[in-house]
């Protein structure tokens, strides 16, 4: 019987010690993960000198616009880069997404726990995707705006290129709609139409010179949009003047 008990005991030690080895390195093994796992290097926003103690809008030492509100804030980056940074906080200021875009798509896009480690991180190549189409360049040549003069069609003055505020000016204009088989952009705020865009779709008079032909009154605002077939790049164009809302 004592045979018997001693045995029993040796196989319960031995079990429990393979379970507490099992569990060891199961946490040893947690622990490694966490430690692998990538963290944010982004300060908590509440103490991030960046946008602390500053107006709601401004233009930071780097050159980017900066729209700052609650946990909340979109960078604007100068014209040679032309892309938008968009920041999204939790309620204790450690960062919750982070997401750059260009002028129509997301080129990345970064999600974060509470406790500053990475969920999920995506690359977007919508830009080669679409297409093939580089909408920046493209409605660059259509004449929106000129990135190396700082010209735009939205004020006489050209935007000073080493800030942010010309990337902001273009992208606040640019409205897009899109579902799965197309992109629907409208153009506001329009105040000299491109002699471009007149030379490739407007109407030529007796004398030669261009305009935008018209069905309704002028009176309002003008707003151009252009319908983009996803699949295959081709577009229409057309144009329409809203009147404000009183």
């Amino acid at each position: 019987m004592k045979k018997v008990i001693y045995i029993a005991t040796i196989l319960l030690f031995t079990s429990c010690s393979s379970l507490l080895s099992q569990k060891k390195d199961g946490w040893q093994q947690e622990s490694r993960n966490m430690e692998q796992r990538e963290k944010t290097t982004e300060l908590n926003y509440f103490v991030n000198p960046r946008y602390q103690n500053k107006p709601s809008h401004f233009i930071a030492e780097d050159g980017n616009y900066i729209y700052n509100d609650n946990l909340y804030v979109n960078e604007y980056t100068t014209p040679n880069k032309f892309n938008k940074i968009q920041k999204l906080y939790y309620k204790d200021g450690s960062l919750k997404s982070k997401t750059s875009s260009s002028l129509l798509s997301w080129i990345k896009s970064e999600e974060y726990d509470e406790n500053g480690f990475l969920i999920e991180k995506k690359d977007h190549e919508l830009e080669k995707i679409i297409a093939g189409m580089d909408y920046a360049s493209f409605f660059e040549k259509e004449g929106w705006y000129n990135r190396s003069t700082g010209q735009t069609a939205f004020r006489n003055e050209p935007y000073p290129l080493s800030t942010g505020e010309f990337t902001y000016i273009v992208f606040r204009c640019f409205q897009l709609h899109s579902n799965p088989s197309t992109i629907y952009i409208t153009i506001n705020n329009i105040e000299n139409v491109p002699p471009q865009f007149l030379d490739k779709y407007g109407t030529t008079r007796e004398d030669g010179t261009k305009y935008l032909d018209y069905k309704d009154s002028r009176d309002g605002n003008l707003v151009v949009y252009y319908i983009i077939d996803i699949q295959t790049g081709t577009y229409k164009v057309g144009w329409e003047y809203i009147l404000d809302e009183e």
